[in-house]
């Protein structure tokens, strides 16, 4: 489910505006008038999309009412495509009062979001039971994984690598397709190399971030080591989540699996948990909002220490505790 209540991108000449509605709805259920300046929207009969209502909502900018129209598909996801009365200026939010959403600024990386999101809302598909967890493996470690949800064309290969000659020792074909994050850096470990646990990376897969951790045992060779990738969660929703924070500059995994946190250049830090038990419906979510601007409010790095996360600026140190949020 959409941790926003739409996602958007645009062109020069357009605004498209995708709400994902939590339950099924009827064409004839929705009331939806746009004027040059404003949006109101309602749902008759479904107490459930109340919070997806507006009520003569301002814009931004002004579209051409006219020429602005909406579609329902599967009865949930709902598209309002906006013509811009002045084509060419950029729109820096949907509305007026900026409700925190940034664009998805990439088109074919929208489009694609919004195809894999189609899945959720298709009336065709089977309906997950309440218990099925949010965190579980896309591959089966049993049997080693379902062939038809790898991409045998574009695998990602992890490689042991020697630290002296730059050759690798050993690798690992994984069959996750684009690269989302790396976990913390680690600190160094005080045992040989063939015993150090290579820490876990987030890759993406559909509209998710699927995280790989790594078993590294003793080779033919002392200090050759044979690397094996295993994934070991996911976080739900990830991949479209950081597809829409346009000013990203950091994002990490915690090796343990517990947080992923996304920092823009300036000001706002993003910390998403993990669900507390495979049972869970949701996890908790938190903004944190640095304060200031301009070149001295840089975010330069960060590092998770313990339950601590450390956030290093251009001129300052700020700390958050991750066990309070």
């Amino acid at each position: 489910m959409n941790s926003n209540p739409y996602y958007w991108t645009q062109t020069a000449t357009d605004v498209t505006v995708c709400i994902e509605l939590p339950v099924a709805v009827e064409a004839n259920q929705i009331f939806c008038e746009q004027t040059r300046s404003s949006l109101s929207l309602q749902f008759t009969n479904s107490a459930e999309c109340e919070n997806y209502t507006y009520n003569g909502k301002q814009y931004c900018n002004y579209i051409v009412a006219g020429e602005s129209v909406w579609t329902l598909e599967n009865g949930r996801l709902l598209t309002l495509y906006l013509q811009k009365e002045h084509e060419g200026m950029r729109w820096t939010s949907v509305f007026a009062d900026d409700d925190g959403v940034l664009e998805t600024m990439d088109p074919n990386e929208f489009a694609a979001i919004r195809e894999r999101l189609e899945k959720y809302t298709s009336s065709d598909l089977e309906v997950e039971t309440p218990s099925a967890p949010l965190m579980q493996p896309y591959i089966d470690q049993d049997s080693g994984g379902d062939p038809e949800q790898l991409d045998a064309e574009d695998p990602v290969v992890f490689s042991v690598r020697s630290w002296s000659t730059g050759q690798a020792d050993a690798s690992s074909v994984a069959g996750a397709p684009d690269w989302l994050c790396p976990a913390f850096p680690q600190a160094p470990q005080h045992q040989p190399a063939h015993m150090q646990q290579p820490p876990p990376v987030c890759l993406k897969f559909d509209v998710d971030g699927v995280v790989f951790g790594f078993e590294a045992s003793e080779g033919s060779l002392p200090m050759h080591a044979n690397v094996s990738a295993r994934h070991t969660g996911t976080f739900s929703a990830l991949s479209y989540i950081q597809a829409g924070k346009r000013e990203k500059r950091f994002a990490f995994i915690a090796s343990d699996m517990t947080v992923c946190v996304l920092a823009e250049t300036q000001r706002r830090v993003y910390i998403y948990h993990q669900v507390k038990h495979a049972n869970a419906s949701s996890a908790a979510q938190n903004l944190v909002d640095l304060g200031d601007s301009g070149g001295d409010a840089e975010l330069v790095g960060m590092q998770l220490v313990g339950e601590t996360l450390v956030v290093l600026r251009k001129h300052s140190l700020c700390f958050i505790d991750l066990s309070l949020c």
